[in-house]
Order: structure tokens, then C-alpha cells, then sequence
């Protein structure tokens, strides 16, 4: 069953479809503009399953971009201001003011320029099937003519939908459905050429916060050197090369996908205490993530929980999560013991 649809008004006056599943560590996950719709969304092919799973872990806010789903559908810019209005009326609607960003496919330059932005407010960028520039993806002008592009519409999203999905049977049938649910075909033909228009490139290296660049090994239509160099021109990111050919994180291994973020975000189910310890003594430091890291180095230099939530935008609640899931990870039991091995391993 859907969540509760709740709604937000950007500083343009543009009305935005949200809802928030979950609780946790606050988490947006943007729309893969052009195609979001918040109720259709839960009869969609794996989209259930992954908000769930993503649930399990943190408080989740989805929402509808403009001229799109239940968001206002007369709204017909899509610029990058646009695009981060109708983040901010839902964050700022929600009272969050610091959360972790996922930007999957054409969110991705939206997210990376709203992290550039605001480094205040984003904690963590996760990116999947990202971009900077949107002519590498979309290199061929679109047909300017609406009428045309209604009468090949249908076409369009049944090839989309089996790309996406890496298959032609239910699953691909039932993807393009959703799609054409989705937008209109004007709407859809004006934000993809918006989002041809974008280029983040020159934010890349002002991204402050940890960020996670996921990619799927054998997608088609997706190059993996485009992700190798958005993770190299981000000063603290890191790519993953996750296996599978369906460019969709709906599709294929799912869990997989939600696994790597929650690892990212440190809000990964902790392992069972049995294992925890041989696990320690394999991996060591190398499995922490980015913020475990730092969390470890504040310790290290004497910092209190207090601190060290100031200093990282973070509750002292997450830290204690960040430091409780990390002490197994480097087999230690204290803070003490925690601090002493940063500092024999030189990460202070």
C-alpha cells in the first residue's frame, strides 16, 4: 500500500508530491527526472522492495519532481534551479536540515550541485548511474516537435523500459507502464532536453561530503569510465562496481544495491556476534567507510560524541551508530582501544 502523499510549495510556487517511509537517518532520494510518480511507484517492478529494504535503515523522503507524478504537472521548467527548489520545499517541509542525498541517473547533476551547494546540509551523496554533463549521456539534439513525439512515445518507452530493465518479458511490460504514467510526452520531451543542457562538472570538486558512486558492471548504454571519473574528481568519493547488466537499481539484485548504501551510510545491519570478530581480523581498517573514518580520527584526537556531531553535521545519536558498528570492524572493544589503534595506524 502507498504511504501518505504529503505536499510542499517551492520559493516559485510549484506544488511537490512527497512522502517519507522509514525511520532513522534521514535520507532524500531524489527523482530520476523525468519519471517519478509516488503512487504508481508501489505497483512498479522492484521499486517496493528497494524502499523497503532502504527503509530498514534510514527515514526515507521521495517526492515527485515538477511536471511530473502528483507534483504540480503545469510547472514546465527543469533547470538545475528548478530541479533544487523542489529538494529544498521538501526538505525544508520535512524540518530536515541535514541528510544524506541519493541522486540516481538524471537526479545525479541536481544532487551534485546541490551537495556542492550546500555542504551544511548533505552528509552523504550516494550516485547512481551518475553524470556531470548531460550531452555525454543524451550526445543527439531531441525532435522539437511535441506532436511527434506523442506519436512515437509509446515506441520510446517500451525500448526505455527493456534497457532499463535488462529484459523484454512482465517486468519490461510493466516498467513502461509506469513510465507512461509517469509524464506526458511534451513534459517528458522538455525535461530531457533540459537535462542534455546540464553540466555539473565544475562542482565536482567543491562535493565536501563522503560520496558513493554506484555502477552496475555490465549495464548497457552506461560506460563505466563516466562513473570512474565522477568518483575520481570528488575529493572524498568512492566508486562501487556492483555485478549485473539492468541499468535499474530496481531490477536485478536489489538487495545488493540498498547492501553497498547502508555500508556507505554505516547503517548497515550489524553481523551477527559470532562472526564479528574473525571478520575484524580479515578486513581491519579497509571495510570502514568514509564516515566511519572520520568518526575514528575525531576520537582519536580526544573528541567527545558532542564534538564530534558538531563538527560532521551529524546527531550524537548517528555517531554512536557510526562508532558502534566500527569497533567490531577494527576488533575493538572500547573507545580506548578504539583510539589507540587509530593512532598506531596513523589515522589521525
Amino acid at each position: 500500500m502507498a504511504p501518505t502523499i504529503r505536499y510542499a510549495t517551492t520559493s516559485d510556487g510549484a506544488s511537490i508530491a512527497f512522502t517519507a517511509v522509514g525511520e532513522g537517518v534521514p535520507v532524500v532520494f531524489m527523482p530520476a527526472l523525468p519519471f517519478s510518480h509516488l503512487e504508481a511507484m508501489w505497483d512498479a517492478p522492484g521499486q517496493q522492495r528497494w524502499f523497503d529494504r532502504l527503509s530498514r535503515h534510514a527515514q526515507v523522503a521521495i517526492y515527485d519532481s515538477r511536471g511530473t507524478g502528483l507534483s504540480d504537472r503545469g510547472a514546465s521548467a527543469f533547470g538545475l534551479p528548478e530541479m533544487m527548489r523542489d529538494l529544498d520545499a521538501v526538505t525544508q517541509r520535512l524540518g530536515w536540515r541535514t541528510f544524506a542525498l541519493c541522486g540516481f541517473f538524471n537526479a545525479a547533476p541536481v544532487a551534485i550541485a546541490y551537495a556542492a551547494e550546500h555542504p551544511e546540509a548533505v552528509t552523504e551523496l550516494v550516485l547512481w548511474g551518475g553524470f556531470a554533463r548531460g550531452a555525454e549521456i543524451y550526445p543527439m539534439p531531441l525532435p522539437a516537435d511535441p506532436q511527434m513525439a506523442a506519436m512515437y512515445w509509446p515506441v520510446v518507452i517500451d525500448s526505455i523500459a527493456r534497457a532499463w530493465t535488462a529484459g523484454a518479458g512482465d517486468e519490461a511490460r510493466q516498467t513502461a507502464e509506469y513510465f507512461k504514467a509517469c509524464v506526458t510526452p511534451e513534459a517528458a520531451l522538455t525535461a530531457l532536453a533540459a537535462i542534455r543542457a546540464y553540466d555539473v562538472t565544475s562542482y565536482l570538486p567543491r562535493v565536501e561530503a563522503p560520496a558513493l558512486v554506484l555502477h552496475r558492471r555490465d549495464a548497457a548504454g552506461q560506460r563505466v569510465e563516466v562513473a570512474q571519473q565522477l568518483a575520481a574528481r570528488m575529493p572524498r568519493a568512492e566508486l562501487v562496481v556492483l555485478p549485473g547488466e539492468a541499468p535499474s537499481p530496481f531490477a536485478g539484485d536489489i538487495d545488493g544495491g540498498v547492501d553497498a548504501i547502508a555500508r556507505f551510510m554505516g547503517v548497515a545491519d550489524a553481523p551477527d556476534a559470532p562472526g564479528i570478530t574473525a571478520a575484524a581480523e580479515v578486513s581491519g581498517e579497509g571495510s570502514l567507510t568514509a564516515r566511519e573514518s572520520e568518526v575514528l580520527r575525531l576520537v582519536a584526537q580526544g573528541r567527545a560524541n558532542k564534538e564530534i556531531a558538531a563538527t560532521l553535521g551529524l546527531s550524537v545519536h548517528t555517531v554512536e551508530r557510526h562508532l558502534t558498528n566500527l569497533y567490531p570492524k577494527i576488533g575493538c572493544r572500547s573507545r580506548t582501544e578504539a583510539a589507540a589503534y587509530a593512532i598506531k595506524h596513523r589515522l589521525t
